[in-house]
């Protein structure tokens, strides 16, 4: 169904949603947008299994699939507990479409999408570069680690979390599908950024295309318990590599979850340890990622930090709403967002640990901020002091900018380590 015509110099462009039938050109375009490297047949099949048609757009440029974007019904964990986000993804734009405007109308479209119809009040997505979508509204809002550890048994402090009755064993990935979600699930609801799953999705985290694995081994599992269960597991492969005729062999850490800090320990104690191995890395994890304060000697790790989730505010006084505050807080904010006029203006926001408010006011500001620093702020990882000082936000009451950001902040550090 075609929803809007707009003609360019280069002719007419049609934005429409699209229909199963149009998955596979859809997934070409996507293709050679991001350099022409198509998924393995496996991934395809899960791409189009979880693509919501009713809720992507395309633009097509004589009958062309020349532009893409789509939303998918995600709930993710905020402060305060588990919320509907509309996850963005799969945007492209072809190359010879490309600075003609067709990101801005798909991403404008979208927003003005879920604030008419009163859907999620939070947008968010994965950036395959950092700078391209500050300039509609979104917000660095999580940051991932990298962790380069070398391999030894002595790797962890000795007096790390310990429990004799745990025991941790090597499995096959198909063989614990059942387990995975109890552990992943223990970890989703106190750490902000982080996306339920239900049983699509991990199957998804499960897989092991041999198309996708870039010469490293078939994925292996550990999972550790005890008489009364599973405790924890851990996703990892191996990549062959040699010196000087000796096998020094990189572990590549998956995923890790656990449902206590014992069992936690233990896995990273075993993946520290594996024969013919000399370095283990995992990505992405979090930045204040517990084994960070295990290891026996931090600098011989290599923590390599990049962003990762970012955020918008579909409409500013129903996302505040709906997120609880490390303290209590009273504040009004003086909202400019260039690319939803709803949203700008002044909003009282009230609330606390238990709740919030946000209202539409004329009362005088006591912070001036931008749509983009919201989002970046809206997990609770990126201060709003740090903000001020970079020019995102204005203090027009003294005091104010200390009382936000302390009701902002979240602890532990937001965390997504699902791709969308």
């Amino acid at each position: 169904m075609t929803m809007v015509n707009e003609r360019s110099e280069a002719g007419l462009y049609e934005l429409a949603t699209p229909d199963p039938a149009d998955f596979d050109e859809l997934a070409a375009a996507i293709h050679r947008a991001y350099g022409g490297f198509p998924d393995p047949p496996e991934v395809e099949a899960m791409n189009r299994e979880i693509f919501e048609f009713d809720r992507a757009v395309v633009v097509r440029h004589g009958g062309r699939v020349c532009a893409t974007a789509t939303v998918y019904s995600l709930e993710m964990t905020v402060p305060g507990g588990p919320r509907p986000v509309a996850g963005v993804g799969y945007v492209s734009v072809m190359p010879d479409h490309r600075r003609r405007g067709l990101m801005r109308r798909m991403l404008r479209h979208q927003l003005e999408t879920l604030h008419e119809t009163g859907a999620e009040p939070v947008a968010a997505l994965n950036s395959t570069e950092a700078g391209i979508y500050g300039r509609f509204g979104y917000g660095m809002a999580s940051q991932v680690a990298r962790l380069t550890i070398p391999r030894g048994a002595r790797a962890l402090l000795p007096d790390r979390p310990r429990d004799p009755a745990l025991r941790v064993r090597a499995t096959e990935p198909a063989l614990i599908t059942g387990l995975v979600a109890p552990c992943y699930d223990a970890n989703v609801a106190g750490r902000p950024g982080m996306l339920r799953r239900d049983e699509t999705w991990t199957r998804r985290a499960l897989m092991d295309p041999p198309g996708a694995r870039g010469g490293a081994a078939p994925l292996q599992a550990l999972v550790a318990e005890d008489g009364a269960g599973t405790r924890g597991y851990a996703l990892y492969t191996v990549l062959s590599h040699w010196e000087d005729s000796s096998p020094r062999n990189i572990v590549v850490v998956k995923e890790i979850y656990a449902v206590d800090d014992a069992a936690y320990a233990e896995l990273w104690a075993v993946l520290l340890d594996l024969d013919l191995t000399a370095t283990v890395t995992a990505e992405p994890r979090p930045v204040d990622d517990p084994v960070l304060a295990m290891l026996a000697d931090f600098r011989r790790a290599v923590p390599t930090v990049r962003d990762q989730l970012h955020v918008r505010l579909v409409d500013v006084d129903r996302a505040l709403a709906s997120r609880a505050y490390a303290r209590d807080v009273d504040l009004v904010l003086e909202v400019e967002d260039p690319l939803c006029p709803w949203n700008r203006g002044r909003w009282r926001l009230s609330g606390g640990p238990d709740g919030a408010e946000c209202r539409a006011t004329d009362g005088p500001a006591d912070l001036a901020v931008s749509v983009r620093a919201l989002g970046s702020a809206y997990l609770g990882g990126v201060s709003l002091r740090q903000l001020a000082s970079a020019g995102a936000v204005t203090e027009r009451r003294a005091g104010a900018l200390g009382a936000a950001a302390a009701a902002f902040r979240h602890d532990p550090a937001p965390y997504c380590p699902t791709i969308f």
